[in-house]
């Protein structure tokens, strides 16, 4: 209990330092600090606020309607093995790895709030399914920052193969658990199942729903721009107060013994504070594109701090440790390192062919109507012939 208490102490003298540090670069560098947090505010209206707000509205929509035991149902048989959690985890895996931080934490905590998984459960899930999103790797990297879209899938395979290496390591957390084996037949209808038991169980009006939905989304989004303005404020105290170019010096010899460029120093420094500057500094050194790559996926893995502190805020309601989550990203973004490092020379001569192939599905893509009017058609039917098939099973338990 003593060691409890000292810890708690001592996170308390930490974050009042943090606290009294930036109010007195606050009031030493106001015009700086002003900028930065305009920056960060910009960052969070133009592109976090439009870019997860949906994902937020949608993923809670779609637990209150059911359509999480739905999945739960038809990925057991996947998830379980694999990753030791239920398959009702997927939806979390899943709609992580599309919307990107904090959403895979968020989900995982509502499981966990629901009761549809166990703490042992939710502390497998999440080491894995929080992770950056594609629009933001594909995008804001790999075209915005390295202007190479060519890299795009090999940024997006090496974070993805880290994570799914965390999500395998992991299944072993508490590994005395039961791990339960169930396969079904008739899984699609046993789902189906699923959701007309959640709406039996708790039967909810539509705008109820929809309203809940959209309050809850508004807390968590004005929380993560917080967060991104306070962070964006704290990186540039760090320039002005020269403590970036004191780690940066730290750095320089384990740099020259991994034979790295040290231009790339402050950028990593900053990158494991906020994501999004560290990678700008990272993509617009001089450094070779293999170290750039090395340190901009293990960024990416590992989140920065202020994406740790996002999740916190997501997960602080819920009795998941944080300490073993903060464990995985290490391990991740360390994995993603090694993984940029062996694969880098395997598709290092395949960056110009991969750029011609992706230019001319581009262009094939755009300018042929007929096979832009059958995606569209094929998304289509699957989405009537999932409603088909809930419209006769509802039909059958009336």
């Amino acid at each position: 209990m003593d060691t409890k208490n000292k810890s708690i102490e001592t996170s308390k003298v930490i974050f009042i330092s943090i606290v009294a540090f930036v109010v007195i670069g606050i009031l030493i560098y106001p015009k700086p600090v002003f900028e930065s947090s305009k920056d960060g505010l910009l960052l969070w209206f133009n592109t976090v606020l439009p870019s997860l707000f949906p994902f937020m509205v949608g993923t809670y929509l779609l637990i209150e309607l059911g359509i999480v035991n739905f999945m739960g149902v038809l990925f057991e048989p996947i998830m379980r093995p694999l990753f030791n959690v239920p398959g009702i985890g997927a939806f979390a895996w899943i709609m992580g790895l599309v919307s990107g931080y904090p959403i895979g934490a968020k989900i995982t905590a509502d499981l966990r709030a629901n009761g549809n998984i166990t703490r042992v459960e939710a502390q497998r899930l999440i080491t894995f399914s929080n992770n950056g999103g594609p629009l933001f790797i594909l995008g804001a990297v790999s075209v915005g920052i390295l202007n190479k879209p060519e890299l795009r899938l090999f940024l997006l395979f090496i974070h993805y193969l880290s994570a799914l290496s965390m999500g395998i390591v992991f299944r072993f957390y508490k590994k005395e658990t039961t791990c339960k084996k169930t396969f079904y037949k008739n899984l699609f209808k046993k789902a189906l199942n699923q959701i007309i038991l959640k709406q039996k169980k708790e039967p909810k009006k539509i705008g109820l729903i929809l309203k809940e939905s959209i309050m809850h989304s508004m807390e968590i989004i004005v929380q993560v721009g917080g967060f991104i303005i306070l962070f964006s404020v704290l990186s540039e105290l760090l320039r002005e107060f020269l403590i970036l170019d004191l780690l940066t010096r730290l750095l320089e010899f384990p740099f020259y013994l991994m034979g790295f460029n040290k231009d790339l120093i402050s950028g990593l420094v900053l990158g494991i504070i906020e994501i999004t500057n560290g990678i700008k500094i990272l993509g617009a050194s001089s450094a070779p594109l293999y170290q750039q790559l090395a340190l901009i996926n293990f960024v990416i893995a590992f989140g920065g701090i202020s994406i740790f502190t996002q999740t916190l805020s997501v997960i602080n309601h819920s009795d998941i440790k944080p300490p073993i989550y903060a464990l995985s990203k290490i391990f991740q973004a360390i994995l993603a390192f090694v993984y940029t490092m062996i694969f880098y020379p395997y598709i290092e001569g395949l960056t110009h062919q991969t750029k011609m192939v992706f230019n001319l599905f581009q262009a094939t893509y755009q300018s042929n109507i007929w096979l832009q009017t059958w995606t569209h058609i094929c998304a289509f039917l699957c989405v009537f012939f999932i409603l088909i098939n809930v419209r006769m099973v509802f039909r059958r338990k009336s």
